[in-house]
C-alpha cells in the first residue's frame, strides 16, 4: 500500500534543521575539547615540579624578558642553557615554556640530571625493564625536553658521552631542550664542554639569569 505525501509529512514536523553557525558552533566546541584533552594528557606525565607548576606567576621584569625570548623559539628546533644564582626563577621560566609548549599540542618532559643518570644506571639491573638505548629514546621524543641541575652531576666521560648522545639527538631532530644550572656563563660552558655548548650558541644560546630572587 502506497504512503500519500501528506501522510508523510507529519512525521516531519518535528526534525528542526541546525543552521550552519550552528553546526560551527558544534565543531568549534567538539575542536576545543579535543584540544583539552590532547593538553590534558601531555601534562599528565611531564613530570613538571608540582611547586613550579602551580605557582602564580609574576609576568614582569627580565624574568618576562627573557620568557619572550625561550618563547619565540620554541618548536623550532632551540636549545637553551639558563644559568646563575639560585631563587631567580630558572626552573620557573622553564615550566612556563612547558606550559607554552603543551598549549599547542606538543609534549614536554621535566628531569633532573641526576635522576637522568640514575635511570640509565638503573638499566645495568638483572631485572631492568629499559635499555640505556630505551631510556635515551624516552628522553628524546618529548617536544620540549627540560634537565634541571645539570651543573649535579659526576662529569664523569660516562656521564658526559651519554648526555652528549641524548643532546645531540635532540639537535639532530630539532627538538626544543632547556638546560639549568646555578652556574655562570663561564662555569656552564667548561661543565657541558664545547660540543654542546657550541649547539647551545647555534641552536638558542645561554641565558644568564643575573636578576635578583624571586622567592
Amino acid at each position: 500500500m502506497s504512503t500519500t505525501p501528506a501522510e508523510v509529512l507529519p512525521a516531519f514536523r518535528n526534525i528542526r534543521v541546525i543552521s550552519d553557525r550552528e553546526a560551527a558552533e558544534r565543531r568549534a566546541a567538539e575542536e576545543q575539547q579535543a584540544k583539552r584533552r590532547t593538553v590534558e594528557a601531555a601534562r599528565r606525565h611531564w613530570n613538571a615540579p608540582a611547586r613550579h607548576a602551580e605557582a602564580k606567576v609574576q609576568f614582569e621584569g627580565p624574568w618576562a624578558q627573557k620568557l619572550a625570548v625561550i618563547r619565540s623559539g620554541l618548536g623550532r628546533g632551540s636549545s637553551f642553557a639558563l644559568c646563575g644564582t639560585r631563587g631567580n626563577g630558572k626552573t620557573q621560566l622553564a615550566v612556563q615554556a612547558m606550559f607554552e609548549a603543551t598549549a599547542d599540542g606538543r609534549t614536554a618532559l621535566y628531569t633532573t640530571a641526576v635522576r637522568f643518570f640514575a635511570t640509565l644506571k638503573a638499566t645495568y639491573r638483572k631485572d631492568a625493564k629499559e635499555t640505556e638505548l630505551e631510556v635515551i629514546d624516552r628522553h628524546r621524543k618529548p617536544s620540549l625536553l627540560v634537565i634541571d641541575e645539570i651543573g649535579k652531576r659526576g662529569e664523569t666521560a660516562w656521564e658526559g658521552n651519554l648526555l652528549f648522545e641524548l643532546l645531540n639527538n635532540r639537535y639532530a631532530d630539532q627538538t626544543d631542550t632547556i638546560v639549568i644550572a646555578n652556574l655562570n656563563p663561564q662555569d656552564l660552558a667548561e661543565s657541558l664542554g664545547p660540543s654542546i655548548t657550541s649547539r647551545l650558541n647555534e641552536t638558542g644560546g645561554v641565558i644568564h639569569c643575573d636578576w635578583p630572587s624571586r622567592r
